[in-house]
């Protein structure tokens, strides 16, 4: 599904002339004779006449039998086993153990993880191929093909099929028409976004909604923001046409962990001169209205999430190419550490030339785009997909890959909470319900890729709603699985008194905080405070059935103490004040409360295992959570936010090497730490308020983790 306002693509497409058939087929029968001959000989034959033999191709999706290594070798110690595993961060690992139920690395990571071929690709090269994108997943690769080179591939043992992807093209010749349907709006707020007000509670929370509280009112998000959540922890991956990100107020300052474009293989996601004419627009918009934070103005679900942006989708034609952009795209941020994904993109119905989808491959298990994200959702990654916006054309039911199983695919509400006419229908080929969730998709608040505001529409837009929702329940419960949160969203959806799921409203509207309580009770350190050294603590706490016996647990090295937690003026924030005292004492703490059931429930989960920590004196906490003290991170950071000092703890004995770059990569601070010292304290006299990244380093080589904290006034 593209952008809904692009609505026609022409492209030519080139031709093989007569001589160049004839010399192919010739050229294919004497590539059958190599058996008989001398490959040198043949190979250079072939070199002489690919000059000829290459002038029209076409783009192709090249599949391999398999990997090239027996799949009982694929096993530590191996080589390329041990290669494969270091492309994968520690928290994707963490992921996949979760969602398979397992720990051995041999079980995390399998043959489908391994590389392609290298023998493989090196052999396409020496026939002229040049492979584009690689999937290890699909055990595949696109390249421009003859008909000469397809022959040569027909005849290579390890070749299993060749699937036609797109038409070579002079990009400068055909040019998406695009035709704005959004309202651009005066700008209603010229000033830079700052940090939030940091004390808990609706007010100072949903009235900075600005234009975004219709839309985030209707998916009940405002319960989990007053609480404190905001996505901070939760990596949130999009795919789409491309990010301005950085022209954008609302989004510029975000944590972007990386970003790629999967066209043209370079790390730009921003429009690039082969591009058409803002090709980031749709981009903008889906991520504005995902993560947007910009008070009283607008503001996404999950306003503070780590990122990763993929650019995907070519908007100068309609191929089956952009299709292994996406596979590819999903096996990266997997591979990253990715919680969730979002799509606003589909594909069924392709550029004259080429073979469309019809709708018995909407069975989840066809398409190359459903195949990878039903993948990366059997490994723990929530994949959230737009249902398409052909409800009101001859094709209404969805497009791939929102027909893949075990995923959410999201359909479009009006401003009614009524299913919108152009909403793509279910059921799936295979009658799977479809979709699962619908979010408001008509008049959502966001902004453009030059920095106005503006409504846009379809289930592009209703799809972010959704997938930044998504990390607001992740966030307030950190075990839970990717197909617990999914089944919650799932089991909460709101309909029509009397209705029933159907394949328009799928389990009806959007309601993220039932869907959070549904998982359990709701705990979240939301801020301290110090006036002298007497220092105080807001927390936010909800279950299904009424909250009992709310306290704090501190401890002052072996002496253990309990704080009663007293409601304040929101119903669901409660407060505690800790006794006074001296200077420079180190407190370590946790929230424990029981529900209606008497079901008891710790902050942080493992407590009294892991706790949180302050030190009395230190100067006022803005901050939106409390580090986390605990023997299975390896490294932690403390306040943070934070105003003048950082306290850095490392789980090893060797020596570290402590490295603080800003927002821009530039260098501030390093220090280089002697074996034995897991703690130290570096104080930011000479630093702005800002974002910032601290990296730590063993002597032996060995990455520990990189941390954002950021600095406040």
């Amino acid at each position: 599904m593209k952008n809904p306002v692009i609505d026609c693509r022409i492209f030519e497409h080139s031709s093989l002339q007569g001589d160049h058939l004839r010399g192919i087929l010739y050229f294919a029968k004497y590539f059958r004779l190599l058996r008989r001959t001398r490959f040198l000989l043949a190979m250079t034959c072939f070199l002489l006449l690919l000059p000829a033999l290459t002038h029209s191709q076409t783009k192709y999706w090249i599949e391999f039998k398999d990997k090239g290594i027996a799949s009982p070798a694929f096993i530590p110690g191996n080589p390329i086993f041990d290669a494969t595993v270091k492309q994968f961060v520690p928290k994707a690992l963490k992921r996949r153990s979760e969602a398979l139920g397992t720990t051995t690395i041999e079980s995390l990571i399998t043959i489908e993880d391994a590389p392609v071929s290298s023998k493989y690709l090196d052999t396409l090269r020496q026939l002229g191929i040049t492979p584009i994108t690689i999937s290890n997943w699909a055990n595949a690769t696109s390249a421009f093909l003859s008909e000469a080179q397809i022959n040569l591939l027909h005849n290579l043992s390890f070749v299993s099929r060749i699937k036609p992807l797109a038409t070579s093209k002079n990009n400068t010749q055909s040019i998406a028409k695009v035709t704005s349907i959004f309202l651009p709006l005066q700008d209603i707020h010229s000033d830079e976004p700052e940090i939030l007000p940091i004390p808990a509670g609706y007010d100072t929370i949903i009235y900075h909604y600005g234009g975004s509280y219709p839309q985030l009112r209707r998916i009940n998000v405002s319960p989990l923001h007053a609480m404190g959540f905001d996505g901070n922890g939760i990596t949130l991956g999009i795919l789409d046409v491309g990010f301005r990100w950085r022209a954008i107020r609302a989004v510029k300052m975000h944590h972007v962990i990386a970003e790629y474009d999967f066209i043209f293989h370079d790390s730009v996601t921003s429009n690039e001169s082969n591009d058409v004419p803002d090709q980031d627009g749709h981009g903008s918009l889906v991520l504005t209205a995902a993560t947007g934070f910009f008070p009283d103005s607008v503001m996404g679900p999950a306003y503070n999430p780590d990122l990763l942006l993929a650019k995907t989708e070519d908007l100068r034609s309609e191929t089956p190419a952009e299709e292994d952009y996406l596979a590819a795209a999903m096996e990266w941020m997997e591979k990253l550490g990715v919680d969730i994904t979002s799509a606003s993109l589909g594909y069924f119905g392709f550029d004259s030339g080429f073979v469309s989808h019809t709708y018995n491959d909407m069975d989840g298990k066809t398409t190359i785009a459903a195949k990878a994200c039903q993948r990366a959702a059997r490994l723990g990654v929530l994949v959230c997909s737009a249902m398409g916006n052909g409800g009101t054309t001859g094709y209404p039911y969805m497009i791939t890959p929102a027909d893949a199983d075990s995923i959410l695919s999201v359909g479009a509400l009006d401003v009614n909470d009524t299913i919108a006419g152009f909403s793509s229908r279910g059921p799936t080929f295979d009658k799977r319900l479809k979709p699962e969730i619908c979010a408001p998709g008509e008049q959502v608040w966001t902004m453009t890729h030059d920095d106005t505001f503006t409504y846009a529409g379809g289930t592009s837009l209703a799809t972010p709603l959704v997938s930044g929702a998504c990390a607001l329940v992740k966030q307030a419960h950190p075990e839970a699985s990717a197909q617990s949160i999914r089944k919650a969203i799932i089991k909460t959806g709101i309909l029509f008194p009397g209705q029933q799921p159907d394949t328009a409203y799928g389990y009806g509207r959007l309601d993220a905080y039932n869907a959070a309580l549904s998982l359990g009770t709701i705990i979240g350190t939301k801020r301290m405070w110090r006036v002298d050294s007497i220092h105080h603590l807001e927390v936010g706490i909800a279950a299904n059935n009424g909250v009992k016996f709310p306290t704090i647990k501190y401890s002052l090295g072996s002496i253990s103490s309990v704080i009663n937690l007293v409601p304040a003026s929101d119903s669901l924030i409660y407060t505690a004040t800790f006794p006074a005292f001296p200077k420079g004492t180190h407190i370590h703490y946790y929230v424990e409360t029981s529900d209606g059931a008497d079901t008891l429930t710790r902050y942080p989960r493992n407590a009294p295992d892991s706790m949180f920590d302050f030190y009395v004196g230190d100067t006022i906490i803005n901050q939106k959570s409390v580090a986390e003290i605990t023997a299975t991170k390896e490294l932690t950071l403390s306040p943070n936010p934070t105003h003048d000092v950082i306290d850095i703890r490392v789980q090893t004995d060797e020596a570290v090497t402590y490295k603080i770059t800003d927002i821009l990569g530039r260098e501030i601070i390093s220090y280089s730490a002697t074996p034995n010292v897991r703690e130290i304290r570096i104080r930011l006299d000479r630093f702005a308020p800002g974002t910032y990244y601290l990296e730590a380093r063993s002597i032996s080589g060995k990455f520990l983790q990189n941390k954002k904290f950021i600095v406040v006034q």
